[in-house]
């Protein structure tokens, strides 16, 4: 896909995304395409901000006249303080994943509870009701679970370590108020596989397969799995991985990394800017950028 850039001038209005690293992020590529094509002034770009400078980063923006910007790794708990408002979705995360800059507030929004529904349902997946397990107990994981609570899913957490997966659930039920709906299996286990062959749905929320460790794989009892199932990979680097490549030979429908980038991104878009973005060509973006790496 060939890229399009408005020009800059004294107009344009920068957005950002802000981590340590950051220069993996294909958030760029992705924003901008959408920007260009809503023919808007602005520029999303990338900075470097370790740890202890993100106060600083935000404040800094702010004083620039930034629309907004992204949080990733390892700035996403930290920003919750930082923030003068934060959305319902963020408080109960305890994770920041989108800033808006709003007069003189800083709001924190999380768009990986919407971004994982919209995935999801964007492959033709119907969320209502559906047992699933999602493997990992971070940040993207707790997202997926908070998400999968808004459609009454019955959920089974999985983490190789089960103390983080048992601690997650605990605080997955308390931000979203309830008593029930979330459970953690521990590897290996009976539950795990049971949970595992019912599922409607399953998430790998880890960096298991990420390159370069792409010969690694979440403990995903293969045997267990059943044809029909919907296994999804938040990796998106490969695109096809073990996970998917092995649920795909079991008869699964899957959905790689790519769809969750894309919509999570999308409604950072639109809080931004209150438009709706075209995602069919944030996607193009994001598969243009994978194709150029390899």
């Amino acid at each position: 896909m060939e890229s399009v850039c408005l020009p800059i001038h004294a107009h344009t209005r920068l957005v950002a995304v802000l981590g340590y690293p950051v220069g993996h992020s294909l958030s760029p590529q992705m924003q901008n395409a959408a920007i260009a094509a809503a023919g808007l002034p602005g520029q999303y770009m990338a900075f470097s901000v370790p740890p202890g400078g993100l106060a600083d980063a935000l404040h800094g923006l702010a004083a620039l006249g930034a629309v907004g910007a992204n949080i990733t790794i390892p700035h996403k708990v930290a920003a919750v303080k930082l923030m003068d408002r934060v959305s319902c979705d963020a408080a109960g995360l305890g994770a920041v994943n989108t800033v808006c800059f709003t007069g003189d507030a800083i709001v924190g929004h999380n768009t990986d509870v919407a971004g994982f529904a919209a995935a999801a349902q964007s492959d033709g997946f119907e969320l209502c009701g559906a047992p699933a397990v999602v493997y990992g107990a971070g940040g993207a994981a707790r997202a997926v679970a908070f998400s999968m609570l808004d459609y009454a899913m019955d959920v089974t957490v999985v983490n190789r370590t089960w103390e983080r997966a048992d601690e997650m659930v605990a605080q997955v039920l308390d931000g979203a108020g309830m008593t029930h709906g979330v459970t953690a299996a521990r590897a290996g286990s009976q539950e795990e596989r049971e949970a595992v062959h019912q599922a409607a749905i399953i998430v790998n929320a880890t960096s298991a397969g990420m390159t370069p460790h792409e010969d690694t794989m979440p403990p995903v009892p293969l045997d267990c799995l059943r044809e029909g199932t919907v296994v999804m990979d938040l990796v998106y680097r490969p695109r096809e991985t073990r996970l998917l490549a092995a649920a795909r030979a079991a008869g699964c429908d899957t959905i790689d990394g790519v769809s969750m980038l894309v919509h999570q991104g999308a409604a950072s878009f639109r809080l931004w800017f209150g438009l709706e973005p075209d995602t069919g060509l944030m996607q193009e973006a994001v598969e243009a950028a994978l194709a150029g790496e390899s």
